[in-house]
């Protein structure tokens, strides 16, 4: 027989492809499972996001001597005002006005193709009834998507009630939870200690500050438009608040719906003075606000967020789209401090993350992560 081996390049490419075929293949098992149990998981995910806000209510009132109990339900009473209060503002500023809403974004699109057919001597009137049709499509996906996350879809309130159940004990035996997963990996128990507590940092930091700049972008756009005189004021900060959580994609169709009613109610010069108010307040936003409260926690190329934000939708709808990114980042702090744990450099996470675990509390509010850990990883 023959002592013949294949070439060196055709064992490593061989090497790498069926180690890349496990992958895709562990994957691909990972989303169906997550996929079918999508009714337990999304309340899991949810309620760590919304209990990385919350923490800091809790903490505070264990520190004045609240039971854990009591604390935690405090904790949940906010987010419960805040959801009442969401809800209103939706039933206030889309659900009665829908019709007229739509109606003014599909003439603010007629006005803008007119007024190019009459300028260019062109014809887009197909294309504006595409636009129409799609346009329509999108909000009312993204509207169906809002008023589902908040328990309005009727489908959708047992996946709110168990998202509070969840944020109550997260809130309450956050600690304790975390000391017991903690127990079971004794061989590595210092290393998953700073790798959950730097995930949870990044999360905190990414929640806080894209509720923020949100927060921002809606009063700016809402005022601009108030002072044009652009009717549905309301409903243009709804939807700016509510699309800012989902990176660029939100931003662009929250500028173009505020546009498209400008044009509708006062032609093109209001149209092309709300598109200014929407392009300065957005660039205030991007360049001022964005890397003071969301870039130095969460570094991400533009190309990765927008990436991501497509996979989150194909995978779970709008959810996805808003849950991909937050996903993500923590994703990316773990690799963060296993890279920086495999290389031995001393650059773990001051506060909270060298706490050993025997002086965590059997029970009482998730501490909130320190100030100088969101420095240290950014």
């Amino acid at each position: 027989m023959s002592d013949w081996r294949p070439p060196r390049w055709l064992e490593v490419s061989t090497g790498w492809s069926w180690r890349l075929l496990v992958i895709v293949a562990a994957v691909a098992v990972a989303g169906t499972a997550l996929t079918a149990l999508s009714s337990v998981v999304l309340p899991l995910l949810i309620g760590l996001i919304l209990t990385s806000v919350l923490a800091p209510i809790s903490t505070k009132l264990l520190a004045r001597g609240w039971k854990p109990g009591l604390a935690a339900f405090a904790g949940l009473f906010v987010l419960l005002v805040f959801v009442a209060l969401f809800v209103w503002l939706l039933l206030a500023a889309l659900v009665g006005p829908w019709s007229t809403i739509s109606d003014q974004i599909g003439a603010g699109i007629d006005v803008l193709v007119g007024e190019f057919n009459d300028r260019f001597d062109g014809d887009l009137t197909q294309v504006s009834d595409d636009i129409r049709s799609g346009a329509a499509k999108i909000v009312q996906v993204l509207l169906g998507g809002v008023i589902g996350m908040v328990g309005i879809a009727v489908g959708l309130v047992t996946t709110l009630f168990l998202t509070l159940t969840v944020v109550f004990f997260y809130l309450k035996d956050g600690p304790m939870m975390w000391a017991w997963f903690l127990g079971h990996t004794p061989g590595h128990r210092d290393l998953v200690d700073r790798v959950g507590r730097a995930m949870w940092d990044k999360l905190n930091a990414f929640v806080r500050g894209t509720a923020a700049v949100a927060f921002v972008d809606a009063i700016g756009i809402a005022l601009g438009a108030w002072i044009l005189g652009v009717p549905s004021v309301l409903a243009i900060g709804v939807f700016t608040f509510t699309l800012s959580f989902i990176p660029f994609f939100g931003a662009f169709f929250a500028g173009a719906i505020a546009v498209a009613i400008a044009l509708a109610d006062g032609g093109v010069n209001r149209g092309l003075l709300m598109l200014l108010v929407v392009l300065i307040v957005q660039q205030v936003e991007s360049n001022l606000l964005q890397p003071v409260l969301v870039g130095r926690a969460v570094r991400l190329h533009p190309l990765v967020v927008a990436l991501g934000v497509i996979a989150g939708g194909s995978i779970g709808g709008v959810l996805g789209m808003f849950l991909s990114i937050p996903l993500i980042a923590a994703a990316t702090a773990a690799v963060t401090e296993v890279r920086r744990s495999s290389s031995g450099s001393d650059t773990s996470i001051d506060g909270p993350i060298d706490t050993p675990i025997d002086a965590v509390p059997a029970s009482g509010a998730v501490e909130p992560p320190d100030s100088s850990g969101a420095a240290a990883l950014a």
